[in-house]
């Protein structure tokens, strides 16, 4: 029995969120278009565990969720912090939000050609495309609960344009598995998922912060690491 429904729908479900975040924001509803890209995300994280589940796999299915995604994570961010911050900014606003989308694209197109290797390591070769579309998603959850305002443009375009690089970086971040893996990292997930419960917004936008500095920093470290032991040679 052909099972690639199943996941394929949740993919679906995940568009529709997409699709529903960018009419909210066209609404002016920001926060709400904010959490509709969460919740997309955590779709995304489903759909493809639900497919190796049920034996549901197909290469359908995994260029079904790449453009998904890059609706999801590379467009409707995009409007929503052309419409929230940048709707003054004329030309240099549209150059800002398309960061997001060219970026989120190459990410995509590099992971369906790298991803057997990715898989491998244990290892994402750049920022995903979910953990910037949160972080940006976050900070807009994350002003209007904190500030009650939409927060500042400038450090709005900060956010976007360095999110869009560290995606098409060669920098890696760590899978999900190998977090909830490895002692105290899941130990750390736990209390992540608990203070998501207690502080929401405000929680989501400084573990998805502290991911991606941790990936940052850690790949700083090897770099300088690696200068060292060359030099010393």
């Amino acid at each position: 029995m052909n099972r690639t429904w199943i996941p394929n729908s949740v993919t679906a479900l995940s568009v529709f969120l997409g699709y529903l975040s960018i009419m909210y924001t066209f609404q002016g509803y920001f926060v709400t278009a904010a959490w509709l890209i969460v919740l997309a995300g955590i779709l995304d994280s489903m759909d493809g565990k639900i497919a190796r589940k049920v034996n549901g796999c197909s290469k359908f299915g995994s260029y079904f969720d790449s453009l998904a995604d890059a609706i999801n994570y590379g467009v409707a961010p995009a409007l929503l912090f052309q419409r929230a911050y940048f709707s003054n900014w004329t030309i240099l606003g549209s150059v800002v939000t398309f960061l997001p989308i060219v970026c989120s694209a190459i990410r995509l197109a590099r992971f369906n050609v790298l991803a057997e290797e990715e898989e491998k390591d244990g290892f994402f070769v750049g920022l995903p495309t979910t953990v910037a579309a949160g972080l940006l998603a976050g900070f807009v959850i994350f002003m209007n609960e904190l500030m009650k305002s939409d927060g500042s443009p400038t450090l709005a375009a900060v956010l976007m344009a360095g999110s869009s690089l560290l995606m098409v970086s060669a920098i890696p971040y760590e899978h999900n598995s190998i977090l909830t893996r490895r002692g105290w990292k899941g130990l750390l997930f736990l209390l992540a998922v608990v203070t998501l419960l207690l502080f929401q917004g405000r929680a989501l936008f400084a573990w998805v912060a502290l991911y991606v500095t941790y990936g940052l920093i850690r790949s700083l470290l090897h770099t300088f690491r690696d200068l060292e032991q060359r030099t010393s040679i």
